[in-house]
């Protein structure tokens, strides 16, 4: 009964019965009632070491089990830095519920300890940021959130409670009405749909993370068996058919592979399938006319825009007879395959792709990757054949420092069967470094990787274009692997290929957190085309 409860005691219930199995957070004044409503709950609490980690940590949760990721913080400094995360989050449309603490609402305003506005901070990178400050609220406030998530609408939504109404009780007997904000898809729309796909010589299907938080696999494939539609993804949807699959060409735009970009630049009629079609995506499209399917109008970034849920429309769409596109169009595709083989520079320590690449030989369907913004996003990009979805996970729309550490801990929560490979760089390691407690604390099978050449060497590369004199990017490391066995993980420096090899072995069969510190030289990544 709602009424036996208090408003911490409900909210917790309610993501319990929700299927919230993991709250990423860390304490404080401000939240005690609702940590006190968690302690005798089913789900885990899973303490971080700072809340920047705990958004980045339910972040990688959401984008692999495409339910929400839920994390917690207190009031002042620690929704405060909550907000690095949750704008990743935003930027890639994740699932999150960011629950804050506030100070007692009788001195909200007054600009007392810890008082700031809270709800105004969020707003600009939540869907929604609430200010449940009555019983009524917070139950239209939760129900509405979940009621996003059914009906296709993803991103991160805020929480926020005062402190003296988490302790209130939750006498109050009202009903929830709940109103359906996506439309279903119109017949007309997916008569069109299917006259534009008889009508083209050259279709092509862009799918984007939409598909994963829709669970509309079987839909997208059952859409591509019928139409042998050729098919490329965004960053976040890469594996979302096995990429070793002729039917998935793999990522599109500046940084895609040279049939998928071939193909984006030929087509006569693009699919936009669950992705807001990002300026990077678009960057090889050549054609105008495309045909989007979002739950997002300010996502629209094509003349054809349907605001429907994507399973849905598929759904819709694989009632009909559908035409099958021709396979001199998938031939000439997939006669673009570029086998020139590689050249590499000679270097005094290692090559730093040739480090990633033995890094890769490992990777199988179980295996996870999370990566940092640095050196290694470009080479794990461009050496890598995923064989499922969210399998290598990068906040590519904001591309913060410091996302990996956390993230695969998240991750590893998500898929506790999966050696997670934890890619960073000298640079990002050390924004987030704390982590490394939480990683040994549970034991989780978290091998780190830090590809470690002593600069910040992508700003190094912008300064050099720009012709200016190189500026504060040179790095004087502490050593890693002295701080990874103060964490009690065993670490190991890597300055030869075969050593990595070896160790890595030994690392994935041992299923225990290891870091390896990799001495490369410092090389200018290759540039987007």
């Amino acid at each position: 009964m709602k009424k036996d409860k208090n408003i911490a005691q409900f909210l917790i219930d309610k993501l319990e019965s929700n299927g919230v199995e993991y709250v990423f957070g860390y304490p404080g004044e401000q939240v005690l009632p609702i940590y006190e409503a968690l302690r005798k709950s089913n789900i885990k609490h899973i303490l971080m070491r700072h809340e920047q980690a705990a958004a980045h940590a339910a972040d990688a949760y959401a984008r692999i089990t495409g339910k929400y990721g839920v994390c917690l913080a207190t009031a002042g400094p620690g929704a405060m830095n909550l907000v690095m995360g949750v704008s990743a989050a935003y930027k890639d449309n994740v699932p999150l519920i960011v629950i804050t603490g506030d100070v007692s609402s009788d001195v909200k305003g007054e600009d007392t300890f810890q008082d700031m506005d809270i709800n105004a901070v969020f707003k600009p990178i939540t869907l929604k940021s609430y200010n449940s400050n009555t019983p009524e609220k917070l139950e239209n406030n939760i129900e509405e959130v979940f009621s996003y998530n059914k009906q296709g609408i993803t991103g991160p939504f805020h929480i926020n409670i005062s402190k003296d109404i988490q302790i209130r009780p939750m006498n109050v007997d009202h009903k929830v009405i709940e109103s359906r904000k996506i439309k279903l898809p119109l017949e007309y729309d997916i008569k069109d749909t299917i006259k534009s796909i008889e009508d083209a010589k050259k279709p092509l299907i862009i799918v984007g993370s939409g598909i994963i938080y829709a669970k509309a696999f079987e839909q997208l494939n059952t859409f591509i068996d019928k139409t042998e539609i050729p098919l490329v993804t965004t960053y976040s949807a890469r594996g979302i058919i096995p990429e070793t699959n002729d039917k998935n060409l793999g990522l599109v735009g500046t940084r895609g592979t040279k049939e998928a970009n071939y193909a984006s630049e030929e087509a006569d009629l693009i699919l936009a399938l669950g992705t807001r079609l990002s300026d990077r995506t678009r960057s090889h499209i050549n054609t105008s006319n495309i045909i989007q399917v979002n739950t997002k109008n300010q996502q629209k970034n094509a003349e054809i825009f349907y605001q429907n849920h994507i399973k849905e429309f598929l759904e819709e769409l694989n009632k009909n007879k559908l035409p099958k596109t021709s396979k001199n169009w998938i031939e000439e595709i997939l006669s673009q395959k570029d086998t020139t083989p590689k050249k590499y520079a000679q270097t005094e320590k290692l090559h730093p792709e040739k480090a990633i690449q033995t890094i890769l030989k490992q990777l199988n369907e179980n295996v996870t990757i999370t990566l940092d913004a640095g050196t290694s996003p470009t080479y794990f990009t461009i050496d890598s054949k995923l064989n499922k979805h969210s399998q290598m996970l990068f906040p590519g729309g904001l591309g913060p420092m410091g996302y990996s550490l956390p993230a695969s801990i998240g991750a590893s929560f998500a898929r506790p069967d999966d050696i997670i490979f934890a890619t960073t760089s000298d640079g990002s390691v050390q924004m987030t470094i704390e982590e490394l407690a939480v990683i040994s604390t549970y034991q989780l099978p978290i091998i780190i990787f830090i590809i470690n050449n002593n600069v910040l060497g992508i700003i190094k590369q912008w300064q050099e274009m720009a012709n200016t004199p190189k500026y504060q990017v040179d790095l004087k490391n502490p050593d890693f692997v002295q701080i990874a066995n103060a964490y009690s993980i065993e670490a190991d420096n890597i300055t030869s290929l075969k050593t990595l090899e070896t160790k890595l072995e030994e690392a994935i069969k041992d299923r225990k957190p290891h870091l390896f510190n990799i001495n490369v030289e410092d090389i200018p990544i290759p540039l987007p085309k």
